[in-house]
């Protein structure tokens, strides 16, 4: 999806150019609007109308001791622990008042801590939060808990916190590991430290320890991204999730520092991504959709091989698709015919978390045209084909089957090489409110 209005991914030449223009014409979700509380009061009240359905929640911790230039995530510096306390003061207010708009303490199938550094936040915070989560929500053995955070911030304490607190998977956030690029987006972290994180984390039996890799970034090459992927397989992390990296200095002002000459044009980020790929499965990672790559035996692997995930704003699930709550500055909720993003500005965030109603909120209203097609969509690059039938959605889709990027034969709908090769760059992003479906 895409909350946010968006440029194109860059520049390139003659047909390049059309195609671009015209995959930018087809995605769904371009615009955006203000939607009432009336229309939200409206979702929830189809949420809490279906008591039974599961459901899955994200809560944004986006404070962080520094920036690197290409973080694509609202982000707070962190000035002091008195904003941490009262940032989950406001955390945990929103997480009430959350539940009490679903209609009580419902099943969580999926719960994921997201954040620029969330494990800069204290134990004991991360308890309060934890116990409030737990609280206002049924967390079971089932429900499927991550935590994104820093491998430069973790410690074995923290660690062996998080494991106690439930945590099942990790996602260590790492962008590239190659040297001149950390250089350049001025995030340095050693394959040492890497090393001594993932080795950690098996010993305390976390279930799944995974990395993203972006590409796209300033000074990347071949040979860098040859260097970095080189090295995350090395360490046997279960899966890498691959986003380009869109420069967006108007929304995150800090990328303003990065010099566009030294950013990949788009046909450098398209052989940039073959080459991704290319070199992943070759050392044994199985594509999920276009832009996950994981070890065959793992869940994720076997989920998608018996069509049995789905994708999100937030990546992809070993579930069915839900509806998904999403608590703290910038969260992304995907809710009954809409999605919203919470308030960018944390003053903005904290008044609304403290807020008796629902307040209007930025986000994208879908017809019930919109859900099929991004359903049918999502299906796409969970399983890069479908069974055909539906006339009406197929009619919404021909400008794909006429540019050559799916193809309707056998009476399925299929993702042509051509739109492996295009799609993830144009329907995937580094920044969650950017990702087009």
């Amino acid at each position: 999806m895409q909350v946010a209005n968006t440029n194109a991914h860059g520049s390139c030449k003659s047909g390049s150019e059309t195609t671009v223009e015209q995959l930018s014409n087809f995605s769904i979700g371009r615009t955006h609007t203000i939607i009432s509380t009336e229309l939200q009061n409206r979702a929830y009240a189809t949420v809490r109308s279906k008591p039974n359905e599961r459901v899955s929640l994200v809560v944004s911790l986006p404070l962080c001791p520094a920036l690197d230039l290409t973080c694509g995530v609202i982000a707070v510096a962190l000035a002091n622990s008195k904003m941490q306390e009262q940032y989950a003061a406001a955390v945990i207010d929103e997480l009430q008042s959350t539940a009490k708009l679903v209609g009580g303490k419902r099943e969580l199938c999926n719960l994921q801590i997201i954040g620029a550094s969330a494990n800069c936040l204290s134990d004991l915070l991360l308890g309060q939060i934890f116990s409030a989560i737990a609280e206002n929500f049924e967390v079971t053995p089932q429900t499927e808990f991550s935590f994104e955070l820093d491998p430069r911030r973790a410690s074995r304490s923290q660690l062996t916190f998080l494991k106690g607190l439930g945590v099942k998977e990790l996602k260590l956030q790492v962008r590239d590991m190659d040297p001149t690029v950390q250089n350049e987006i001025g995030r340095y972290q050693s394959a040492e430290m890497l090393e001594d994180v993932i080795k950690l984390a098996r010993e305390l039996e976390f279930q799944s320890v995974g990395t993203d890799q972006l590409f796209g970034m300033p000074g990347q090459t071949p040979d860098t991204l040859a260097s970095s992927l080189d090295l995350l397989v090395s360490l046997g992390v279960d899966w890498i999730e691959c986003y380009p990296f869109v420069k967006r200095e108007k929304r995150f002002p800090h990328q303003a520092a990065l010099p566009e000459r030294k950013l990949p044009s788009l046909a450098e980020k398209l052989a940039l991504y073959n080459q991704l790929a290319e070199s992943l499965q070759s050392s044994g990672y199985t594509a999920l959709g276009l832009s996950t790559f994981a070890h065959p035996a793992h869940e994720l692997a076997v989920s998608c091989e018996a069509e049995n995930v789905s994708i999100s704003t937030y990546g992809f699930h070993k579930h069915p698709q839900t509806w998904i709550f999403g608590v703290g500055l910038g969260a992304i909720s995907e809710l009954p015919g809409m999605f919203i993003e919470n308030a960018q500005q944390l003053e903005d965030w904290h008044e609304d978390a403290k807020a008796s109603e629902l307040r209007p909120r930025l986000g994208l209203l879908d017809s019930n045209n919109d859900v099929g097609l991004r359903y049918l969509l999502r299906q796409l690059l969970c399983n890069q084909e479908v069974p055909a039938g539906n006339a009406a959605m197929e009619k919404r889709l021909r400008p794909l089957i006429d540019l050559g990027v799916l193809e309707h034969t056998d009476q399925r709908l299929r993702i042509t090489s051509l739109g492996q090769e295009w799609l993830p760059v144009h329907l995937s992003d580094s920044s969650p409110a950017y990702r087009c479906i």
